[in-house]
């Protein structure tokens, strides 16, 4: 049946006017390449229309849009994301399939949107023709927003992998799109309570913050909201300062961060970002006294925290993470582990359980119908997930109503989940 979905409906002719052309010539083919996997059973299947089983009964595959950027400098994230998809297709189909589509096998492929916002889009078109069913992506929030316009023109639902920009889904019409994570806002207010709370409490004090942001809609958007959250929670922002996508020198930022002397810079950026703040640290011979992220992918992701080694010790980064409190989440980080040699990053993670989420409204639905899926996605409350945080159930504008950044701090070279107590598995070191 259709999607009963409606929201913000007035601005949805000029949102979609607004961001079609961010979608670049989403026209053409094969420029950023789409390809199957070997989560299932190769190539997708059909024309992408909204057509499919309906109503229950048999299918053989059921195909899921991996839409990622695996080059260019989020290629280590972004391939470790599509990875976690691939997993949890795989995992699904070990379990025997979609049980409602009588055993059909998820089928994940693959496109590379570079991190581009004008690829996002493009990459999306190419999974729609390819087959896919559903899409997820896509870890930039400018890749991002394109590619969601392109799937709610098509009709085809896409679960958010990870994307922080509250105008992904704000404002935009969209009928079709989820994201289980915590936009930015969300990520903002989650800091500005349990961080300097997790510090206070310990015996720290956080009275004063610099910011420290990619140039881009999600860092503007966390500064954007630290800014309104933390004075309500006793924290003066005095110092600001942006890193430009792809800098490899932040020498002139920290400089400035450093003559205001916080107690705290929070940092907000993708995971080279994050590399570059720590070696401008280093080379200045700086430090704060206290160094913490708001949904920065650095503090997070187990390669990068190695390749920091000391330097990365205490600090706390409140974002994604994955719950240590239930045994699927050791389960599955150590099969990810073994089967990709690489990390299993919060961020990863979030990824593997946006897939779950699809996987799961496609079997809620059991049909390869694109109206059902998304009929059976609006009413999902899905609890079997290995995030730290609540059933993912969504609201009427497509926001995980239960939605948690939790506090991690690197502490003896591991990233572990110290606040709020219900997640922790450990204490905040200050």
């Amino acid at each position: 049946m259709p999607s009963n979905r409606k929201r913000h409906t007035a601005t949805s002719r000029r949102s979609f006017i607004k961001y079609a052309g961010a979608a670049g010539t989403i026209g053409l083919t094969g420029l950023a390449g789409c390809a199957s996997d070997d989560a299932g059973n190769g190539g997708g299947g059909g024309n992408g229309s909204g057509g499919g089983t309906a109503g229950g009964g048999n299918a053989e595959e059921v195909v899921i849009g991996s839409n990622h950027p695996l080059s260019g400098g989020l290629a280590s994230t972004g391939t470790g994301m599509h990875n976690a998809v691939r997993l949890a297709a795989e995992r699904k189909n070990e379990a025997g399939g979609i049980e409602s589509l009588g055993g059909a096998q998820v089928t994940v492929i693959k496109g590379d949107n570079q991190g581009k916002q004008e690829l996002g889009g493009q990459v999306s078109q190419e999974l729609i023709e390819e087959g896919a069913h559903l899409l997820t992506g896509c870890y930039a929030s400018p890749a991002t927003t394109s590619a969601t316009q392109v799937a709610e023109r098509a009709k085809t639902p896409f679960v958010v992998s990870v994307a922080a920009d509250d105008d992904i889904l704000q404002g935009r019409g969209l009928n079709y799109v989820y994201r289980p994570q915590p936009p930015a806002k969300k990520m903002a207010e989650d800091y500005a309570t349990l961080v300097p709370e997790a510090i206070r409490d310990n015996g720290g004090t956080l009275d004063t913050a610099g910011l420290f942001y990619v140039n881009n809609s999600y860092g503007q958007a966390i500064r954007n909201h630290l800014k309104t959250f933390l004075p309500e929670n006793d924290v003066e922002v005095v110092a600001e300062t942006a890193l430009e996508f792809g800098a490899s020198n932040a020498n002139t930022q920290v400089s400035k961060l450093k003559g205001a002397d916080p107690d705290t810079i929070i940092a907000t950026t993708y995971v080279p970002g994050g590399v570059t703040l720590m070696k401008a640290l280093r080379d200045q011979n700086y430090r704060p006294p206290h160094l913490t992220a708001c949904a920065s992918a650095t503090f997070t992701d187990d390669d990068a925290v190695a390749d920091l080694g000391q330097a990365a010790n205490g600090v706390m980064d409140n974002n994604y993470a994955l719950n240590p409190t239930i045994e699927k989440t050791e389960e599955v980080k150590q099969q990810f582990n073994k089967q990709f040699d690489q990390g299993f990053s919060a961020t990863v993670g979030m990824a593997y359980t946006a897939a779950e989420v699809a996987i799961a409204g496609i079997e809620a639905a059991g049909s390869t119908d694109k109206d059902e899926i998304n009929a059976a996605l609006e009413k999902l409350e899905y609890a079997d997930h290995i995030a730290a945080m609540g059933p993912v159930s969504f609201k009427e504008n497509g926001e995980n109503e239960n939605a948690l950044a939790p506090v991690n701090q690197v502490q003896e070279g591991a990233v572990k989940v110290v606040y709020p107590e219900e997640y922790a598995e450990a204490k905040p070191q200050v």
